[in-house]
């Protein structure tokens, strides 16, 4: 399911008369020239472009209206948008910006067959919500995405139709294609899915690793059946006590790699992060990860944890008992405007993960990272 738009759609029914006007959302954040952010149908039919100043805009385009930003509440409409679809399926997952897969297998008893139920589900998201929306059906992932992109309302690829629907697709429509093998690719003429249906296993690998061209190829095929995760994951807890001998006081504890340790093991990602410790006097104390600091991959949270210990741990006594207790969910909240450090963080992730399947026994560690004796 596809809410086209969805920041322009909210934008529409504050203020009705916007409906047919070339609009765009400034860039957030303090910068030298105001540029355009986000960018409608009616303002890209204009010539205009998400990067493009503000004053050149306004030049070309005279009727432009320009809103500020309201990330809060498109996230918030996301959630809503989940929220309604856990009435169809439990297993779903949310995409980016208005976009969702939904499961529709086993529900035939209560919603009857899949393409009644999705266009039942379609008129009561516009009832609802005021929202229109357009849907596509497959029993593939990524021809089910793509068939949003149709002109009905409702697009369905019949089973086994999957390769014919995505062969005249252009490459850069895969989710996840990098940009370097994007143009790899194009060098070698390979511009659409349906010329790189073909293309062998072992060829791809050549390209880029096994796994990865598993995934490419299962795409581009219309193979791709993932499991979908569960769409109210509920939160799991877990505690790791860590009791300090001999004590320690709070600058010698080498608390982000003992957390960092625990948030690697877990295949799973934080929802709450509480550290609680305790003096050698039995005082105790704790401190508790703010919303955003959950947004961040491993590497760049661990030393928060730490960092927040030691602002709490001022007493100058020693430290003798710690615990963390974390709230587990299935995939990591995205940040809103994530730093260009955290954005290369959580791209070196995988590779660290791999890293350490291969050699357990000599981890590859970041440099302020220190085991504990």
């Amino acid at each position: 399911m596809w809410v086209p738009e969805m920041p322009f759609q909210l934008a529409w029914l504050q203020d009705p008369g916007l409906r047919d006007r070339p609009m765009a959302f400034l860039s957030p954040g303090p910068q030298r020239t105001p540029c355009l952010w986000l960018v409608n149908r009616l303002a890209r039919s204009e010539g205009l472009a998400a990067g493009e100043p503000l004053d050149q805009a306004l030049r070309r385009v005279p009727g432009l209206r320009v809103l500020d930003p309201a990330p809060q509440t498109w996230w918030e409409a996301q959630g809503l948008l989940g929220e309604f679809l856990q009435h169809w399926s439990p297993q779903g997952l949310l995409g980016r910006m208005g976009e969702a897969l939904l499961d529709l297998g086993g529900t035939g008893r209560l919603f009857g067959p899949p393409q009644d139920a999705a266009a039942r589900i379609q008129r009561e998201l516009a009832r609802d919500t005021g929202w229109s929306s357009r849907g596509g059906l497959s029993r593939s992932a990524t021809a089910a995405r793509l068939a949003t992109r149709g002109r009905t309302p409702l697009e369905v690829v019949p089973d086994g139709a999957e390769q014919v629907f995505l062969a005249p697709q252009p490459l850069g429509r895969l989710p996840d294609l990098a940009p370097r093998l994007r143009w790899r690719f194009q060098h070698l003429g390979l511009r659409r899915l349906g010329d790189l249906q073909p293309v062998p296993l072992a060829t791809l690998t050549q390209l880029m690793p096994e796994a990865e061209a598993r995934q490419v190829l299962a795409q581009a095929r219309g193979e791709d059946r993932p499991r979908l995760p569960m769409l109210a994951d509920p939160l799991e807890r877990s505690r790791h006590p860590w009791r300090l001998e001999p004590p320690r006081l709070a600058e010698e504890v080498a608390l982000a790699c003992w957390c960092l340790d625990r948030l690697w093991n877990e295949g799973r990602s934080p929802r709450q992060l509480v550290l609680r410790w305790w003096d050698v006097d039995g005082e105790a104390h704790r401190w508790q990860a703010p919303a955003d600091a959950l947004a961040r991959p491993p590497l760049a949270l661990a030393p928060l944890v730490e960092a927040g210990f030691r602002q709490g741990a001022r007493r100058r006594i020693l430290v003798h008992r710690l615990e963390l207790e974390l709230a587990w969910g299935l995939g990591r909240t995205p940040g809103l405007f994530e730093s260009p450090l955290v954005r290369r963080l959580d791209r070196l992730e995988p590779a660290l993960a791999r890293l350490r399947r291969r050699y357990p026994e000599q981890p590859v560690l970041p440099g302020w990272a220190r085991p504990s004796r």
